[in-house]
């Protein structure tokens, strides 16, 4: 039988399997009786005190908080206290966290979103009840703010901080713990347009100093989420909706060295046109990074490297663009926009999105994304994305995509297909796409080139078990996502086993092994395989060291080279003053050069840490390296070693200075940057900030390149 059949029918019998354990399950959702959130007849002030009467008079009281790590429902070793309430304008949440050592509460004085290492407390809103995703308001007892987009898809969940609204918080630290107060505006979410609003909500606490993590009501290991065992809250009555304009005019600056003063205005407009779709639209849209890209060791690499989107206009509501595993949105193509477009929402079952912008410097390839505002090309792009997603019962969706680049001249890419993630009962999860794309490049068309994904997997409080399959075809293309390889069809499995040892410092052990292979697309030739034991030891939720060997196969140049490599990686957050992440690699690895390509040996190390001396003050440091020799213990060949010095001082939590300084001992090149930022809330800023690139010349000294000074100011209005 041949490979490709076989591959078929090893699919087709996972998929198979799938369904009869699917049907087979019996876990289902006991049913949730809702609670009652009350309106207030005063509005509390916002001030982090629990002094107003009103929270224990009129406010819904919620106590019964239990752990979810280390200890399963266990109980926590200190008291919790939620209370919420609404008004027309806002729903109002308080948190009393007891603490018997309050002296030893976690608490830095960060920007938005920089604390996670701290005490905090948090609620997630799942305003339209799919168990899929959640509005998450993070609070520090300072009252920092870290507002997130939590996403549960397929079995995973990811939790994207790029996601930013306005509300008010507050904290205190006392002789009892801590207290914090919060007020999120209705116009900062979005719902369904009803009387009776139904939100799953999950609320809780981080306690790191003990490592628990303790939320409201008990949760199951057994069930993957922790939205899809949120308990169900209701909202009667008339709430302030989003049909509100902002507002957010901003003016650039920019003086080069030798160049003349620069000035670009702009606009941001946001439309809400219900409680549960907005449009947003730029106008000469400053899309400046205020941080470069981390540097990234980019020597004898195979393919494109991916670097992340930091621009605000696209990062706001991408996860309605996300698809089960071929990226195909990746806003990074979209190099130097002049103007753009966006219109998101949710209507019934129905999550939409539409992405539109004109790009004056686009990208030819993933290559280029680096170059970032160096391309200088006078080609022009029009680019759209158009996004649907349809909810399948509890936790469950499928979806459309439709991409479309065009360059002029008869050169464009278009890209469709439809996807999906499917929950059975909790217990086994079935993720698909099946899309096809459409190029022509100088008069030379393509025809419809195919790629398809497709993973099916059982789990259940002790073990996981599935197998996946991946083709894609010689000339698909997505000129707007990131894929960096083609041409292959690619099948596997895996299976993990996991132990709850429940001890303090000790939460889980997970044993996991993945098989697979891959084979040329067309010629069935055998690309890679490769065979990856690990271990994970979860030490906390957010303290973790993971162990890995690979035994692999890699086909370059015609030549099949065997290899075999140990890593090791962790992440820390056991010391307050000094979280940290380690990785380390050592084995063999490939001299990706056609003409001189041979089996060497690499060792591959990574080290960030953060430093924090006192509560407002981070010093930073980020080191990579990586060295290369013919052969183990033969001749050194290159030594490859990048360090990021990063120092913050935030005098408050709107204002802070920050000054990075990159050097690359490889290319002899240096960067440094020194940024002055007001951030009063989202939209309301103001920035000063100078950069300069470095070249070390032929006498070993530095020199500087130019130059560049910066500032931005933008402020923000609801109408």
């Amino acid at each position: 039988m041949s490979m490709k059949k076989t591959v078929a029918l090893a699919a087709l019998g996972l998929f198979a399997a799938g369904l009869a354990l699917a049907a087979s399950a019996s876990q289902t959702a006991a049913p949730k009786e809702p609670l009652r959130i009350p309106r207030l007849t005063d509005t509390p002030k916002i001030d982090g005190v629990l002094d107003n009467p009103i929270w224990e008079t009129q406010a819904l009281k919620i106590e019964n908080f239990v752990q979810l790590t280390p200890k399963e429902n266990g109980v926590p070793t200190e008291k919790t206290v939620a209370y919420l309430g609404y008004d027309e304008k806002n729903l109002y949440i308080a948190f009393r966290a007891f603490d018997s050592q309050p002296s030893k509460v976690r608490c830095s004085i960060t920007k938005r979103d920089g604390c996670m290492e701290d005490d905090w407390v948090f609620a997630m809103l799942d305003t339209f009840n799919e168990k899929r995703r959640a509005f998450s308001f993070l609070i520090n007892p300072a009252g920092v703010q870290m507002d997130m987009m939590r996403v549960e898809e397929g079995g995973n969940d990811n939790m994207d901080d790029s996601w930013d609204t306005v509300f008010t918080s507050e904290g205190k630290i006392d002789a009892e713990g801590y207290t914090v107060e919060m007020a999120i505006p209705f116009k900062s979410l979005r719902f369904p347009n009803t009387d009776i609003k139904t939100w799953n909500l999950v609320l809780g606490r981080n306690l790191p100093r003990t490592g628990e993590v303790i939320l409201y009501g008990s949760f199951s290991r057994d069930i993957p989420g922790l939205l899809t065992q949120g308990k169900p809250f209701v909202i009667q009555g008339a709430v302030e909706r989003s049909h509100n304009v902002e507002v957010m005019p901003f003016l650039t600056s920019l003086k080069a060295e030798g160049e003349k003063l620069q000035f670009e205005p702009g606009a941001n407009l946001k439309l809400g046109l219900s409680s549960n779709s907005t449009l947003d639209a730029t106008i000469n849209p400053d899309f400046s990074q205020i941080e470069a890209d981390e540097p990234k060791i980019d020597y004898n690499v195979r393919y494109a490297l991916r670097y992340d989107e930091k621009r605000p206009f696209f990062l706001e509501g991408m996860e309605i663009f996300s698809s089960p595993e071929i990226e195909t949105v990746y806003t990074r193509q979209i190099n130097d926009p002049i103007f753009g477009a966006k219109a998101s929402g949710k209507t019934g079952r129905f999550t939409y999105g539409l992405l539109s912008a004109y790009d004056m410097h686009p990208t030819e390839s993933l290559w280029d994304i680096s170059e970032g505002s160096s391309i200088t090309s006078d080609t022009k792009a029009f680019s759209n994305i158009f996004r649907t997603k349809a909810d399948v019962g509890s936790g469950s969706y499928v979806g459309f995509t439709l991409t479309d680049k065009e360059l002029g001249a008869g050169n464009w890419n278009r890209l469709g297909g439809v996807d999906g993630m499917l929950r059975f009962k909790d217990r086994v999860f079935f993720s698909f796409q099946a899309l096809a794309s459409d190029t022509s490049a100088e008069g030379v068309r393509t025809s419809l080139s195919p790629g398809l994904y497709g993973e099916l997997y059982y789990t259940d409080k002790h073990w996981t078990f599935g197998g996946f399959y991946k083709a894609l075809d010689p000339e698909f293309q997505a000129s707007l996502g990131f894929v960096n390889r083609t041409d292959y069809r690619s099948a596997g499995g895996f299976a993990s086993y996991r132990l709850y040892p429940d001890k303090k410092y000790l939460n889980q052990i997970q044993f996991r092994i993945q098989a697979g292979q891959r084979l040329g697309y067309a010629d069935s030739v055998t690309q890679d395989t490769w065979i990856r034991p690990q271990v994970q030891f979860r030490l906390t939720e957010f303290n973790q060291v993971f162990v890995m060997y690979e035994a692999q196969m890699e086909r370059y140049a015609g030549v099949d080279f065997k290899k075999q490599s140990l890593s090791v990686e962790s992440q820390v957050t056991f010391i307050s003053w000094m979280p940290f992440f380690l990785f380390f690699e050592t084995g063999d690895e490939i001299n990706y050069d056609t003409e001189d390509a041979f089996l060497g040996y690499s060792n591959t190390y990574g080290i960030s840490l953060t430093f924090k001396p006192s509560k407002r003050l981070q010093l930073g440091t980020d080191f990579s390296k990586q060295t290369f020799w013919r052969s183990a213990g033969g001749e050194q060949l290159w030594d490859y070693n990048l360090v990021r010095e990063k120092v913050t001082y935030q005098f408050s939590k709107t204002l802070s200075v920050r000054a990075i300084v990159d050097y690359n001992f490889f290319d002899k090149e240096a960067f440094g940057s020194l940024l002055a930022s007001w951030v009063l809330r989202p939209g309301t800023v103001f920035f000063l900030g100078v950069d300069n690139d470095y070249l070390r010349d032929e006498y070993g000294r530095l020199t500087g390149s130019g130059y560049n000074v910066f500032v931005k100011f933008s402020y923000w209005w609801r109408l």
